[in-house]
């Protein structure tokens, strides 16, 4: 039995609106990431150089702490969500809760709240965008200073 040409047609547009609509719905539920990382900052003589996963964030965090010479004490990586709440846990005495609150194209609104040794010490909401790393100033650690990176990947 041959199909007449509209019935081809009609089968064929719709074919490729369900195609569209699975793609769609797919990118939309695609989620980034949020990579962390925990640093201690120091000022050291002779400066060390920066660990291999903080070599491009070693320039900014000179500018904006005055430090010389960072360590990576732990990083992670976990896929945030609208409405979605993660634990990032780069060290065992240090931890930050990451709550999002709302997502754009651009941009994420998140609540943080920062843990030391299980005691809530701050609670702050920030915007998180690729390419703009968000840096959080820590308490005073040893010889150093604690600084938390978050940044969208």
């Amino acid at each position: 039995m041959k199909e007449s040409g509209e019935a081809m047609t009609t089968r064929t547009f719709l074919r490729t609106i369900g195609l569209l609509a699975a793609v769609f719905l797919a990118a939309d539920a695609r989620a980034d990431s949020i990579w962390s990382a925990l640093v201690l900052a120091t000022n050291e003589q002779p400066s060390k150089p920066a660990p291999v996963d903080l070599k491009t964030f070693a320039g900014g965090l000179k500018t904006v702490f005055g430090y010389n010479t960072f360590y990576l004490l732990g990083a992670k990586q976990k896929q945030i969500l609208k409405g979605g709440e993660v634990w990032i846990v780069p060290t065992k005495k240090v931890f930050l809760k990451v709550r999002c609150l709302d997502r754009t194209e651009v941009d994420y609104k998140v609540q943080l709240e920062l843990y030391v040794r299980k005691k809530l010490v701050v609670t702050s909401e920030a915007k998180l965008a690729r390419g703009a790393p968000l840096y959080i100033r820590g308490p005073s650690w040893g010889r150093g200073r604690l600084i938390f990176i978050l940044e969208v990947r």
